[in-house]
């Protein structure tokens, strides 16, 4: 498999309850397309491995700048250079406080498989399975295909979370291993989508119509970011589009700001996207916008 075709992977979750039907493990890649603003997990953006560092756990005892081949650790505030590091993980071994981890790794197939299969009898004891998240994981769906054929194997349930922007001919051999699809949709308007998320949403709505012509279980969810795509306007696209499609209902995920400090632990110079979350009475009210256009708006507590 060539190498480009490899993603890192920087977690796999255990007894998930929130990313599928039942007990489910998540696998999370290195990777995206997009940039949303409010990414909540920014650590998932770039495809490759990188330092996290938690300033809160440093002592100061600069072994860090010490071993660091590029100098890319600044010997006062222990804040790296991220244009200068090259995530060798040098600086992580000789940390004894974990303030800085390796974020990502390459897996082979066969590690990762046997890492999922732990939890074979949680999985059918509870209906529940494998989900692929990210990141965006359908950017490596060679990867993918020789994973979940493994899976399959055992009768697994498998899910993917998608943002939408992927090359759909090379996906589609992956479709009759698939359960369940966890399908993203931000922003009808297509200029406010390159400003918020850096790309247009030409690829992601023909996408979202092709799937939804070949592949029976999509579960559309919509992240709620307030003053981007709470207003009216948006909402009706939304659900015009919902409807033509023959979806009838829309998973609402409320903003919160988790990536935030993830980000700078990453990146300390990253641009902090900063709004606040919705109340319960301004989501209840956005839902009931939903169902005014015919749609049933779902959160989760």
């Amino acid at each position: 498999m060539k190498k480009n075709h490899t993603p890192y992977i920087f977690d796999i979750q255990r007894f998930s309850i929130h990313d599928g039907p039942g007990i489910r493990s998540v696998v999370f890649t290195k990777g995206c397309p997009l940039r949303c603003q409010w990414c909540q997990n920014p650590e998932s953006q770039k495809s490759r491995a990188e330092i996290a560092f938690y300033a809160d756990k440093c002592t100061n005892c600069n072994q860090c700048v010490e071993v660091c081949p590029t100098h890319a650790v600044d010997p006062i505030t222990k804040i790296s250079n991220y244009s200068l590091c090259i995530a060798c993980g040098a600086c992580v071994e000789v940390c004894e406080n974990d303030a800085r981890k390796m974020v990502g790794q390459i897996k082979p197939i066969g590690e990762v498989t046997s890492e999922l299969l732990k939890d074979v009898d949680f999985y059918n004891n509870s209906e529940g399975g494998v989900t692929f998240s990210g990141g965006e994981p359908l950017m490596f769906p060679e990867y993918l295909l020789e994973l979940v054929q493994q899976l399959k194997r055992e009768n697994i349930h498998i899910n993917i979370e998608t943002s939408g922007q992927f090359d759909f001919d090379r996906v589609e051999p992956l479709l009759p291993f698939f359960d369940m699809i966890f399908y993203d949709l931000k922003l009808m308007d297509n200029n406010k989508h390159k400003k918020y998320i850096g790309v247009d949403n030409k690829t992601i709505l023909n996408n979202f119509k092709r799937l939804n012509q070949v592949f029976n279980n999509i579960q559309v969810r919509i992240p709620l970011i307030p003053a981007v795509n709470d207003d009216a306007k948006n909402i009706e696209a939304t659900c015009k589009f919902l409807l033509e499609s023959g979806h009838q209902t829309v998973h609402l995920l409320p903003y919160h700001s988790m990536g935030n400090s993830k980000a700078r632990r990453i990146d300390f110079n990253q641009e902090i996207f900063k709004v606040e979350p919705h109340s319960k009475n301004q989501i209840e009210l956005i839902k009931s916008k939903f169902s005014n256009f015919g749609i049933k708006a779902i959160t989760y507590d």
